[in-house]
């Protein structure tokens, strides 16, 4: 999806003339928002790698459509030759960045020999925020460890062909090609994820094993991510989309909601708030997802019935511009 946002606001901008010094601003500060969730909330991040790739993005905006859908594939692949190379080859890129981050923790006087369950159960908030500092080197590690890098530029440019034939747009003249990316990509995905899943669960230390665990997460990734994609598409396309239509609006404010998930998350789970981590099992994270979701679907709606914009992306809007965004929808825009 960021592919697409990412093709479609690059023609916006050519259109109007702005072209690519406007799109670098958007991602430079998108990189910023992503900075700081690592640095104040959650080593987790994944908007600062997308603002990285998405820069990266513009390498490929002239590249015929039979060579992009090549260079996904390839972006696929790369992540299974540098797990080979890690796992046999004693290639081991992210050890000294997740040193660094181990050097950090214990100079702040944190004992890291028991892992860090003990620390988010009962660490002060003021703790976690010095201790976030260190985190972005584990943050760092998994990015080297997985080379998320192309994982990710892989689906940017999937997302880059939908967004240059407007897929989105003409769903009826695609139904053939959605049916079956859908077929294809759920018939290969969801056993491919159920392997992953099991050698996860199954691998212990073994170098073979783990890297066979890693090869059904690589293939299994995109290809479940595209095969879900067309399947919604699908149904928007039959008139069975109302509740996609529905949960729009969260869509509009996503990346306020996938901020917003963190802030939840944390009050909910980690020791300076209510504490609830490692209190219930897997399954529980299922309907307590979905009962979180469906709160910010219902807040997206009533807050697109008044705003122009979700907070977060009034915030990227206002400092892409150099200026405040009108955010009421009954004020006029700037010409």
């Amino acid at each position: 999806m960021f592919g697409i946002g990412f093709a479609i606001q690059l023609n916006r901008l050519e259109q109007r003339g702005e072209g690519v010094p406007r799109y670098l601003r958007r991602l430079a500060v998108l990189f910023l928002i992503g900075l700081a969730h690592i640095f104040l909330l959650w080593l987790g991040d994944i908007v600062a790698l997308y603002a990285l790739m998405g820069t990266v993005l513009l390498l490929f905006r002239k590249v015929g459509d039979r060579w992009l859908l090549r260079w996904a594939v390839i972006m696929w692949l790369i992540p299974i030759a540098w797990s080979a190379a890690m796992h046999f080859g004693g290639f081991k890129p992210a050890d000294p960045i997740y040193a660094q981050g181990e050097s950090m923790i214990v100079s702040m006087g944190f004992d890291i020999s028991k892992g860090p369950m003990p620390f988010f159960a009962e660490a002060p908030l003021t703790d976690h925020l010095r201790v976030h500092r260190a985190e972005a080197f584990f943050r760092l590690g998994d990015l080297f460890y997985q080379m998320r890098f192309t994982k990710v530029l892989g689906m940017f440019l999937i997302g880059l062909w939908v967004g240059r034939h407007a897929v989105y747009s003409n769903l009826d003249r695609y139904r053939p090609l959605l049916k079956k990316v859908a077929t294809i990509g759920l018939g290969l995905g969801l056993p491919l994820a159920a392997a992953k899943a099991y050698f996860t669960m199954t691998s212990g230390r073994d170098e073979g094993l783990q890297f066979v665990t890693e090869v059904f997460y690589v293939l299994s990734t995109p290809t479940l991510a595209i095969g879900y994609a067309a399947g919604f598409a699908l149904l928007w396309a039959r008139g069975r989309g109302g509740l996609l239509e529905w949960a729009a609006p969260a869509g509009q404010m996503a990346l306020t909601n996938y901020l917003m998930q963190t802030v939840i998350q944390s009050v909910l789970f980690y020791g300076w708030g209510f504490g609830l981590i490692g209190k219930f099992g897997l399954i529980f994270t299922i309907p307590f997802t979905l009962v979180i979701f469906a709160v910010q679907i219902a807040y997206s709606r009533w807050w697109l019935a008044h705003f122009r914009f979700g907070p977060v992306e009034w915030l990227w809007r206002s400092l892409t511009y150099g200026r405040a965004q009108p955010m009421r929808l009954d004020t006029a825009a700037p010409a």
